[in-house]
């Protein structure tokens, strides 16, 4: 077998496009009743949130629902499990057995992670997904003046302790570290703009993000507390595969454990940097990211170049994965 140990990596908010998921939708039964069963359980089109289009009237683009936080997060994770039942489907068509060690996802992809790892089942994790991303919006409504900003340095790799000095100076906080060379850091707006003016100084690049609150830091912790009353009374299995955690990277399984991973994740940083370096220190070979867009694809490539990546989110991504891993797809 050419790859021994795969990764499956699942993406978060920030992903979404319009039309995300439409051709696997519309050429395979198993990814309709994905978004249909969705529906179901949220009780709207959510195929039709994926695919509408941005509204131009008078010269003004109109923001979609897609860029909502409250219908992103559930359209995010059902079309990346849309675009795993495929891929499931399609390697068993092929007698494809792709040997697969890891899961992860980024953020909210980490409750897809989940779904496929056998840890929460689908009408329980939209549930959730959709109660996260409702009590992330009532609570971001409490700080609208507090939100995320993007630390790049492409010259060379960030000076992490650096920057922990210059946020704790500032009163900001890292929320995602999401590659040597790119980190964002929360906190409200004006000390962000201050934080922004020191990095600039020292040759990085500052950009303020388009999201609704200050995701992954401490402000978030009443929005934590509500949802860990709908959270804990959830029900959760042993995940039948490892996934390995946002805060901790360690590789959970154990229900308690997921639960207390779930919870801490809404208010505390994320740390996908250490999460694949975790894959890679144990053998991952190859990285599949599931889903719309290639932004994890693009940090690994920050992280170690030489790892092969492919991804899953139309039929062409689709056809080249089924292809590396040895099927004889035909044109």
């Amino acid at each position: 077998m050419k790859y021994k140990k795969i990764a499956l990596i699942f993406p978060g908010q920030g992903s979404q496009y319009p039309g995300m998921g439409k051709e696997l939708y519309d050429e395979f039964k198993s990814a309709r009743e994905v978004y249909d069963k969705a529906s179901e359980v949220l009780g709207y089109d959510v195929a039709g949130k994926c695919f509408k289009k941005p509204v131009l009237r008078k010269k003004i683009i109109h923001r979609a629902d897609l860029d909502k936080t409250i219908y992103t997060q559930p359209a995010v994770l059902v079309t990346s499990y849309a675009c795993y039942k495929v891929f499931e489907e399609m390697c068993r068509s092929y007698n494809v057995f792709p040997n697969i060690s890891f899961l992860a996802g980024h953020s909210l992809g980490e409750y897809t992670a989940l779904l496929v790892s056998g840890a929460l089942d689908f009408e329980t994790c939209v549930d959730l997904v959709q109660k996260r991303a409702t009590f992330i919006t009532d609570f971001s409504h409490d700080y609208p003046h507090a939100g995320l900003m993007a630390v790049v340095d492409r010259g060379r790799g960030l000076d992490y302790g650096k920057i922990d000095s210059l946020c704790k100076e500032g009163k900001v906080y890292v929320t995602l570290i999401n590659s040597r060379n790119q980190l964002v850091v929360g906190g409200f707006k004006k000390n962000l703009e201050e934080l922004s003016k020191k990095l600039k100084k020292e040759g990085m690049i500052a950009t303020h993000l388009r999201v609704e609150g200050p995701f992954h830091t401490p402000l978030m912790k009443p929005a934590a507390d509500r949802f860990k009353k709908e959270l804990y009374k959830s029900h959760v299995s042993i995940a039948l595969r490892p996934v390995i955690a946002n805060v901790t990277s360690a590789a959970i399984v154990d229900p308690n454990h997921i639960k207390d991973e779930l919870y801490d994740q809404i208010y505390t940083r994320v740390d996908w940097l250490s999460c694949i370096e975790k894959m890679i220190d144990n053998g991952a070979d190859l990285f599949i990211e599931v889903g719309p867009k290639k932004v994890l694809s693009n940090m690994i490539k920050d992280i170690d170049p030489s790892i092969p990546k492919l991804n899953l989110e139309d039929l062409a991504s689709l056809k080249k994965t089924l292809k590396e891993l040895g099927a004889s797809v035909k044109d």
